[in-house]
């Protein structure tokens, strides 16, 4: 069973492989997502960790799809991918030059297939990125975390 943590910096998990960017945090794995294609076979992934990561990626749209299809091509479709972002409206979110897009339901949805199929029956103008890209991320269930401090609000995202 292959378990990722991406872009694990100071977040080394046991019995996962970490993977990240840069050399610093002494990750199992350096690569960078924004570089196809990813060092593992179609299908292999059996569980994706994206702790504070899809945030600061992609800032070309281009790139960002390629990131979706990628992560599409080597996990096992029956399992899922967990997404941990900050809040788009959280200051940490806002005050950070790298974050480069806010991560919610209506940009996930754009690779859900059977959403994709409906807006085009609908004659809707949402891009459908799933019928484009050929893949097919489902939205199973979105947790979010609202504390009296606002600030420090994240967002926990399956697909």
């Amino acid at each position: 069973m292959i378990k990722l943590n991406v872009r694990s910096s100071s977040k080394i998990k046991e019995r996962f492989i970490n993977l990240d960017k840069y050399k610093t945090f002494k990750s199992d794995i350096v690569h960078d997502l924004e570089k196809s294609p990813y060092l593992f076979e179609d299908d292999s992934v059996d569980q994706v960790l994206l702790s504070h990561v899809l945030e600061h990626l992609g800032s070309n749209s281009s790139i960002f799809n390629l990131i979706m299809k990628e992560l599409y091509r080597i996990y096992k479709n029956s399992f899922a991918i967990d997404i941990v972002v900050p809040h788009p409206r959280n200051d940490t979110f806002i005050s950070d030059p790298t974050h480069v897009r806010p991560i919610i339901n209506v940009l996930l949805s754009l690779y859900d297939k059977d959403l994709n199929l409906q807006w085009t029956e609908d004659g809707a103008a949402n891009s459908p990125l799933a019928l484009i890209h050929n893949v097919n991320f489902k939205i199973i269930e979105k947790t979010l975390f609202l504390k009296e401090d606002y600030e420090k609000n994240n967002m926990i995202i399956n697909i």
